[in-house]
C-alpha cells in the first residue's frame, strides 16, 4: 500500500513539472507521434545553446564573421581598383547629424522589439518585465546573425527566459509568437515590395530581383504552410506525412521517424501558440502593426546613410526601401550568417549606384554595421554583462523574491491564527 502510494504522489509531482511521458497514436495514418512536453522543448532548446557554446560552434562563428569581413573587403579592392572612391575626409556634403539619427532609429527599432515582446509576455500571464524583453531581443538577435539561416534566435531565447525564472510554457511561447508575427509582417511588406514592382517597374529585372522573388516564393510558401498547420490539425499532420515520405522516396532524409516527431513538434508548439494570441484579434493586430514599423525602419537605414553622404534627393526613399526588401528576401536563402556575399553584393549593385559618386563603399560599410554588426556588439555586450554582474544579480533578485513570498505567507498565516483565536475567544465569552 506504501508502494502505491509513493507512486502516485511520485506521478503528481512528474505531471506538476511538465512531465508528460504520453505516446499518441496516429491510427488513420498508421503512424505515431510522440508530444513532447514543454519541460521537453526547454531541454532541447538548452543542449541547443550548448552546442552554440562549444568550442567547434564557436571557431565556425568566428570563421563565417571573418568571411563576412572579406567579403566587404574585397569590395573596397574591386572598387579601389574599378570605381573612384573618396576617401573618408575628402567626402564632400557629409552631414553628421544624421549619425544620431541612425543610433536614435535603431534605438527605436529595438524599443518596439522589445516592447511587442512584452506584451506577448503580460498575455501570457506574467507580470510586465521590459528590461527582461529587451536583453531577450537582443540576444535573439546575436545567434540569429552568428548562426546559419539565423537558426539560434528561437533557442537561445527560450534557453534565457527559463534561466530568468519564467516558467516552461511562457519561455517556448513567447518567443514563438514573436517569430510568427515577425514572419507575418515580414511576408506583408514583401507583398507590398512585390505589388509595387510589378505596377510601377520600381527595380529593373536582375539577378539580384529574381534571387529576391524565388527567396519571397519560399518564404510564402513557408508562411502559407504554418497557416495551414495552425488552421486545422488534421490537415497539417496529413500534410507533414506526405510531405515527409516524398522528401524520404527522394532520399533527402534518412530517418523519418526521427524527421516527424521533430516537424510535430514545431507544428504543435505554433499551432497552441497561434490559439492562444489569436484569440484576441486586436492585441493581434496591434502586434503586427508594430512589426511592420520595425520591417519598414529597418529599410529605411539605407536612405538616411544616402542623404549622410550627400545625397540630396528625397523621393528615393521608396525605391531605396523596395530594393532592401528583395535583398533581404535574397539573402534568407543563402545559407550563411547575415546573409553574408549576397547582401554586400546586391547593395554594390542596386542601391550603390544611387549613392554620389565615390560614397558607395561608404554606403555599404555604414549599412553593415546598422543593420548587422550592431547587433552583434550589442549581443556580446549583453553576454558580458550577464557573465560579469547580471547573473548574480538576478540571483540576489530571486533570493529576495522568495523571501517576499515567503514572509507574505507567514502574514496571511498569522493573520488566519489570529482571527480563529479571536473567533474562538468570542465564542468562549458567549
Amino acid at each position: 500500500m506504501e508502494k502505491i502510494l509513493l507512486k502516485n504522489k511520485t506521478i503528481k509531482y512528474k505531471q506538476a513539472k511538465g512531465w508528460d511521458f504520453s505516446i499518441k497514436f496516429k491510427c488513420a495514418m498508421g503512424q505515431h507521434s510522440y508530444h513532447k512536453t514543454d519541460a521537453e522543448q526547454i531541454e532541447e532548446a538548452e543542449q541547443s545553446v550548448s552546442k552554440q557554446k562549444s568550442k567547434k560552434k564557436k571557431i565556425w562563428n568566428a570563421i563565417f564573421f571573418v568571411v563576412n569581413i572579406v567579403v566587404v573587403a574585397a569590395i573596397l579592392a574591386y572598387q579601389l581598383t574599378h570605381e573612384n572612391i573618396s576617401s573618408f575626409s575628402e567626402l564632400q556634403n557629409l552631414k553628421f547629424y544624421y549619425l544620431p539619427v541612425l543610433l536614435g532609429v535603431f534605438a527605436l527599432i529595438m524599443v518596439l522589439d522589445a516592447h511587442r515582446t512584452n506584451c506577448f509576455l503580460r498575455k501570457s500571464g506574467n507580470r510586465s518585465r521590459p528590461y527582461l524583453c529587451y536583453k531577450m531581443c537582443a540576444i535573439g538577435k546575436y545567434y540569429d546573425n552568428i548562426t546559419p539561416m539565423s537558426t539560434g534566435g528561437e533557442p537561445s531565447q527560450i534557453f534565457y527566459l527559463n534561466h530568468r525564472g519564467l516558467d516552461a510554457s511562457s519561455s517556448i511561447s513567447v518567443p514563438m509568437a514573436r517569430y510568427v508575427v515577425s514572419q507575418m509582417s515580414w511576408m506583408i511588406v514583401g507583398i507590398v515590395a512585390v505589388i509595387c514592382i510589378i505596377f510601377t517597374g520600381v527595380m529593373d529585372i536582375s539577378v539580384v530581383l529574381i534571387i529576391g522573388l524565388l527567396g519571397f516564393l519560399a518564404n510564402f510558401i513557408l508562411l502559407a504552410i504554418c497557416l495551414i498547420l495552425s488552421m486545422s490539425k488534421k490537415i497539417g499532420n496529413t500534410l507533414v506525412v506526405k510531405i515527409l515520405r516524398l522528401l524520404q522516396k527522394m532520399h533527402i532524409i534518412k530517418n523519418y521517424e526521427k524527421q516527424y516527431e521533430r516537424v510535430m513538434k514545431v507544428v504543435e508548439g505554433y499551432q497552441k501558440t497561434m490559439k492562444t494570441y489569436a484569440k484576441n484579434k486586436w492585441f493581434f493586430l496591434y502586434t503586427l502593426v508594430i512589426s511592420v514599423l520595425q520591417f519598414v525602419l529597418t529599410y529605411t537605414m539605407p536612405y538616411l546613410i544616402y542623404l549622410m553622404l550627400g545625397g540630396m534627393d528625397y523621393s528615393l526613399w521608396g525605391e531605396m526601401l523596395i530594393s532592401c526588401v528583395m535583398i533581404d528576401l535574397g539573402a534568407s536563402i543563402i545559407p550563411l550568417p547575415g546573409g553574408t556575399g549576397m547582401n554586400e553584393i546586391s547593395f554594390t549593385a542596386i542601391i550603390g549606384v544611387l549613392f554620389p559618386d565615390g560614397t558607395a563603399f561608404w554606403g555599404l560599410l555604414f549599412w553593415r554595421f546598422m543593420t548587422y554588426y550592431i547587433y552583434i556588439i550589442q549581443g556580446i555586450c549583453i553576454v558580458i554583462y550577464d557573465y560579469a554582474y547580471g547573473n548574480k544579480k538576478y540571483r540576489w533578485l530571486e533570493k529576495k523574491w522568495q523571501l517576499e513570498k515567503e514572509s507574505i505567507a507567514f502574514e496571511e498565516e498569522q493573520i488566519k491564527k489570529y482571527k480563529k483565536e479571536q473567533s474562538r475567544r468570542k465564542k468562549s465569552q458567549k
